[in-house]
This record gives structure tokens, C-alpha cells and sequence, in this order.
């Protein structure tokens, strides 16, 4: 059985129809990335997915459970949604922000627990961010931000999470140290379902890609045993001056910053 399954998903917003049967499968454990051009219906299909928009047609299961059966409380139990815009108030401390990831179980007016607040700087030091749990918001770069943002939605410890377009407002080597982070989620066994415009991420990274063009997945590609000339020429669609080299010219090596594995 597969942790997330879509199904002839058909969604938008109001009379206007943005998605139609779109289908598509993802294991625990795989990274399954979305390519498409604007306005494809790329963030549509996160918040179908999520549950900010009602489904017109087509279920969305996690796990074997129609999320269309569940209220709120119980699908953000499944499902994880990382913003793609990250606030920097000031007075907000990462700490802050994190732990606003446990109003879904507390409750909006919830006080988390010591062990809650034990399993964030549990999982900040093997995420190597420790010391931005007490730095305000306001002073992080939008690097250490996205850093925060990711330790928020990986502390909810649901199976599937969500992320629209996590590179957008990153340097090369904030980046490579978020890719590798979600890996290493994936390696524990969450689905991670993202929307990306570099098709470079997708092919370093994802284990599937999806293409979707006018509201619905035209091809979804199985990077982990590639077809090299069929990846190509399918990417092809959306960027037509792509070249596929089978070979890696470098690999995103450890650092001691955020204690990443080499991957190439």
C-alpha cells in the first residue's frame, strides 16, 4: 500500500476547476518532486492535498485513510504543509515558532509539554540548528529560517509532508543543507511530496518526477532506476534546451554546520 495515494483528483477554486483527474503514488520514504510550468496547478495539488481546498471529484489517501473522512485536527496528524513564506518577526524565537508546530494535538491556547519542548532540541541538534532555537526570527537570515520552518513541520512527526518550492530564497549552500535534511527524512520513512522550478534539485534528489501541465500529471518519471533518454526527453516539455548527464560533475559533501552525508 502506498503512504500517499491521489486518485483522479479533481479540485479549484469555486466554479473555477484547476485540477482534473490527476494520479499519482508515492512509497514511505520517497522524495517525489513536481515540475510544471505557472499556473500547471502545481500548488493547487499541496492544498488539495493538505485540505485547504475541498476536492470536487477523486479521493487523496494516507496511509490506506481518505483524508476527505477526517476533520482537521486528525489530518494535520497525516499531513504537513512547510510554508513557503517565512515570517521574521521580532520577538519570536526559533523555539517560538517550532512550537506552534503542537497546536494541532494541544490545541491553539495548548502549552507544550517538557517533552515536547525536549523532542525540539533533540531533533535541532541532529539537525545541527540548536543554537537558532533562542535567536529571534527577525535576526535569522532566510537560510536559518527555512532551517526553522523544516524542523517545525519535521517535529509533527507526520507521514507525509508537503513543501512549495523550499529553494525559492535560498543560496547554493543553504540549499544543498535543506535537500540533505530532507533526505535524511526520508531515509527515516516520511513521504515528501515538494514543488520545485529546478529541474538540476529534481533529478539530484527525488526518487520520482512529476510533470503536470494544464491541471493534470502528463508523465511521472522513476528517478532511482533511470531511463536517461526518456527523462530527457520528457523534461524536455518544460525546458527545452535540458541535457541530461547521467554523470554527477560534484557531490553536496559534509559540513560540519549542519552535520549533512555526502550525496552525489
Amino acid at each position: 500500500m502506498s503512504a500517499l495515494h491521489i486518485e483522479n483528483l479533481t479540485a479549484g477554486y469555486g466554479k473555477r476547476r484547476i485540477l482534473e483527474n490527476v494520479s499519482l503514488q508515492a512509497d514511505a520514504g520517497e522524495i517525489v518532486a513536481i515540475l510544471g510550468e505557472n499556473g500547471s496547478g502545481k500548488t493547487t495539488l499541496l492544498r488539495a492535498v493538505q485540505g485547504i481546498i475541498p476536492l470536487q471529484s477523486g479521493t487523496v489517501a494516507v496511509n490506506g485513510t481518505d483524508l476527505a473522512s477526517l476533520n482537521t485536527r486528525k489530518r494535520a496528524a497525516l499531513v504537513t504543509m512547510m510554508p513557503q513564506d517565512h515570517p521574521a518577526a521580532a520577538g519570536l524565537t526559533g523555539m517560538d515558532m517550532i512550537e506552534t508546530a503542537f497546536y494541532p494535538s494541544r490545541g491553539l491556547f495548548g502549552t507544550p509539554t517538557a517533552a515536547d519542548r525536549e523532542k525540539i532540541r533533540t531533533s535541532a541538534e541532529s539537525f545541527g540548528i540548536a543554537h537558532l532555537l533562542e535567536r529571534d526570527l527577525s535576526e535569522m537570515s532566510a537560510g536559518e529560517r527555512q532551517m526553522i520552518s523544516l524542523l517545525r513541520a519535521a517535529v509533527q512527526d507526520t507521514p507525509v509532508l508537503l513543501l512549495d518550492e523550499p529553494s525559492s530564497a535560498l543560496d547554493f549552500n543553504h540549499t544543498g543543507a535543506l535537500f540533505v535534511l530532507l533526505k535524511r527524512l526520508a531515509a527515516h520513512g516520511k513521504t515528501i511530496l515538494l514543488v520545485l522550478h529546478d529541474p538540476s534539485l529534481a533529478l539530484r534528489y527525488a526518487s520520482k518526477i512529476v510533470r503536470m501541465g494544464h491541471g493534470t500529471t502528463e508523465d511521472i518519471l522513476d528517478n532511482r532506476m533511470p531511463d536517461y533518454e526518456k527523462i530527457e526527453a520528457s523534461l524536455r516539455m518544460l525546458y527545452p534546451d535540458l541535457r541530461v548527464n547521467r554523470d554527477p560533475l560534484f557531490c553536496y559533501t559534509e559540513t560540519s554546520s549542519y552535520k549533512e552525508a555526502t550525496l552525489c
